[in-house]
């Protein structure tokens, strides 16, 4: 029996409610001691308050405390970890409050796989390359079983190409001659050296960076006119010069694994070798040709200038099959007929309206206009191919193609008078501007005194337009 007495004892040492003070004596069956020991091992306060209902429940429904009972609630309480001091003070006691997740480290890519799947994808691509030189190499083991003899250059070579690499002329049995001529040969028809090993995917962004288009040539290792490809065009040094200027070359064969994933992709067909120019802006191939009929180097230069006057990387990519307006020429508005009048310039009649003016009489003004114009000049010497020189590629005024050697030192106007000796016109009449970026010579600071090495024409492709056509 609980006192109203002991509760005040209790309420004074404890300084806890009334309500707190019976529910410790209650559970203690009225011990002073074991109340207060149950007091401050429950953090005191508010923790009877959660056991306090179950007790008055129990009281509630019995009409008197069980102190065992209220007892056992508290022990199940404690054993839970139940703060009872928060649930008496109306927050959210612990048991509402899950546990905090444990801390922990852990890595999104784990750098050793990471540069594991590197190695092998740069592995995969070396052994890919390996493979694609032997399928290109003369010096393969024959089809038919054994070593296959060495076929030589020429129609003999292209026979054996065409055969899968078995000639029908006689076989060399020294193996030290096969080596000897196997590697002669395979260096004679060998990729050239500006060939980007890289992958396509890295080819792509090297030329989105450099501004540059992409040059795909798939190959055949059957079918001559790819080794011809090698042999002929891509040593020829104005097919180089064009080519490092304004592409990114890319070679695969088909068999390989990039190189036959861009024939499924773009249609390449059956008829190899295969070129065609693809833009890394968009990935669009822009143009393709048929690369048998590239096997003449004069031709194939012919095909990337035709391609480099029509198409601009200063230009917006063409994004629809039916060329889209932003690759489709500049047209403006037409203006006023007096202004566009005041515009045109008549030459020619300078002088036989200069002499009409000052008051010269009929005769005086046909004698000015039969003067004879100025001549165009006579050709400059070409310097030979054994000393340093640099070659400027010039599309005349007539359509025609001029390739020439220079002289670093030598001047512009050296250039000029050479498109004036190749055009017959004389060369006041002669404009000259490079292709990429579009400037004109004229222009240059410096004029006709300026040396073709800083001039920035080495291996450019320069247009020449008349003022008189």
């Amino acid at each position: 029996m609980v006192t109203d007495d002991k509760a005040a004892e209790f309420m004074s040492m404890m300084g806890c409610t009334p309500d707190e003070a019976r529910h410790f004596l209650e559970m203690a069956g009225g011990n002073m001691e074991q109340a207060v020991n149950f007091f401050l091992e429950m953090g005191g306060g508010g923790a009877p308050a959660a056991a306090a209902p179950a007790a008055r429940s129990a009281q509630n429904a019995a009409g008197v405390v069980d102190a065992d009972v209220a007892a056992e609630v508290a022990a199940v309480a404690a054993a839970a970890g139940i703060d009872m001091s928060d649930a008496s003070m109306g927050g959210a006691g612990a048991a509402e409050v899950r546990a905090p997740i444990e801390s922990f480290q852990d890595q999104i890519i784990d750098p050793a796989a990471n540069q594991s799947q590197r190695r092998r994808m740069e592995a995969a691509i070396a052994a890919d390359s390996a493979a694609m030189s032997k399928r290109m190499s003369f010096d393969r083991p024959g089809q038919a079983g054994g070593g296959g003899p060495v076929p030589a250059a020429g129609p003999a070579g292209a026979d054996a190409a065409n055969n899968g690499g078995v000639s029908s002329g006689p076989a060399v049995t020294d193996e030290g001659a096969v080596d000897a001529a196997g590697q002669a040969i395979n260096q004679l028809f060998a990729p050239p050296d500006f060939n980007e090993a890289a992958t396509y995917y890295d080819s792509m962004e090297k030329a989105k960076t450099e501004g540059k288009w992409i040059l795909v040539n798939i190959q055949q290792a059957e079918v001559f006119a790819s080794h011809q490809l090698n042999r002929d065009v891509w040593r020829d040094e104005t097919i180089k010069d064009i080519i490092m200027g304004s592409f990114v070359f890319w070679q695969r064969d088909d068999k390989s694994t990039e190189g036959e994933q861009f024939c499924q992709y773009h249609q390449c067909g059956h008829q190899l070798p295969h070129i065609c120019v693809i833009d890394p802006r968009t990935g669009r191939k822009v143009k393709n040709w048929d690369g048998r009929k590239w096997v003449e180097s004069h031709v194939a230069a012919e095909y990337l200038f035709g391609f480099l006057d029509e198409h601009s990387m200063d230009r917006a990519p063409v994004t629809s099959p039916n060329m889209s307006p932003s690759g489709s020429p500049r047209v403006t508005a037409a203006g006023d007929p007096a202004a566009i009048a005041a515009d045109v310039e008549l030459t020619g009649l300078d002088d036989a309206m200069g002499v009409a003016a000052a008051g010269g009489s009929e005769g005086d003004v046909q004698a000015a206009a039969a003067e004879p114009a100025e001549p165009p000049e006579a050709m400059p010497e070409e310097p030979p191919d054994s000393v340093e020189h640099l070659k400027v590629s010039f599309r005349l005024p007539s359509g025609s193609r001029l390739v020439r050697r220079f002289l670093p030192d030598d001047t512009l106007g050296r250039m000029f008078a050479v498109v004036s000796a190749a055009s017959e016109q004389p060369m006041s009449a002669l404009e000259l501007s490079t292709t990429f970026p579009t400037r004109s010579l004229r222009d240059i600071e410096g004029g006709m005194g300026v040396l073709l090495k800083d001039a920035g024409v080495a291996g450019a492709m320069v247009n020449a337009t008349s003022k008189l056509s």
